[in-house]
């Protein structure tokens, strides 16, 4: 194959990034839109959202041949999930103006750590966003999954779950359930400027209300924890603790870990509160003394494209 052209599309809850690559890669063509989670706003929904932005590859490149594609798509947790995401992306696909000799379609987080390790390699990744989620991956290419089971009934540690801790403890305050003071209340009316808990009542069960913006909230918990705010601390602990749940039931189902074995870790929580992660890593090396930590800086983009170089296999 000369000079393939690789097509990575990185469909998360909160916004849905596609990036066009050259094999040497040279970026092409790039755009971010909403989220693609099939499971917040349909398929339907998801189809349109996909065959656009083929439609805007094409406008913008005149490209009409796509060597290998990635879809690393939130909202596959299932068999089923998997075989409508595939049927939604192919009907995409055959709306639009390309052609795409070999598609890939994976869970988002799947996709990310497959293109963080090397073929053959083992490795595991641990996201905590809007949703907490962790893959790993053995040296003969198994793949392991703990948690992603959704807002509804899970995410502990995430963005989501600490946002609704905080909004949780501030309702709690001021029912009287709770009497520790907190300045928590201080930095989360600010940020939403409101002014009273019944604003906050009326933001939180407002009509365009999404997880993501419930998880927003957790944006103020640093600032807490830094002026030593007990409520955070607990907060903070807590996430910590469920994230370290998460990680060591996925490392435990791998058949060994050796010296070289490292955890990436990625997403906001990791990345914007440094006393969960380092409460995490202290958890973590409880567990396993000699592991490797490495926190990710480039965007899951970029390894959905490596994914797409260095592991494309047929559909």
């Amino acid at each position: 194959m000369t000079n393939p052209i690789l097509l990575a599309v990185d469909g998360g809850a909160t916004k849905t990034t596609i990036s066009v690559r050259s094999c040497i890669g040279e970026c092409i063509f790039e755009k971010t839109a909403t989220g693609s989670n099939y499971q917040a706003i349909g398929i339907e929904q998801v189809e349109k959202l996909i065959e656009q932005l083929l439609i805007d590859i094409y406008n913008s490149t005149k490209l009409k041949t796509i060597n290998v594609a990635v879809f690393a798509m939130a909202g596959i947790d299932t068999e089923q999930d998997l075989t409508i995401v595939k049927e939604m992306i192919i009907n995409a696909i055959e709306k639009s103006p390309l052609s795409i000799n070999t598609i890939i379609v994976e869970n988002d987080v799947q996709a990310t750590l497959l293109g963080l390790v090397d073929s053959n390699n083992c490795g595991a990744l641990i996201i905590s966003g809007t949703g907490a989620i962790c893959f790993a991956t053995d040296h003969e290419d198994n793949v392991y999954r703990t948690g992603g089971w959704g807002h509804r009934t899970g995410d502990e540690g995430s963005g989501y779950w600490i946002g609704k801790e905080i909004v949780n403890s501030l309702f709690r305050l001021e029912d009287g359930r709770n009497q520790t003071p907190t300045i928590l209340k201080e930095l989360v009316f600010e940020k939403l400027n409101i002014k009273n808990t019944e604003q906050l009542m009326t933001w939180l069960y407002a009509p365009d209300y999404t997880n993501a913006k419930l998880a927003s909230i957790s944006a103020v918990l640093p600032k807490a924890v830094e002026l030593s705010d007990e409520v955070a601390l607990t907060i903070s602990q807590q996430a910590a603790k469920e994230l370290a749940e998460l990680a060591v039931s996925t490392l435990k189902k791998l058949p060994s870990i050796d010296e070289s074995f490292t955890l990436f870790l990625n997403g906001s929580i990791f990345r914007y509160h440094p006393y969960i992660l380092s409460q995490f890593q202290r958890l973590m090396n409880d567990h396993f003394p000699m592991i490797h930590f490495h926190l990710c800086e480039e965007p899951p983009i970029e390894y959905i494209v490596r994914r797409a170089k260095n592991r494309g296999l047929p559909l």
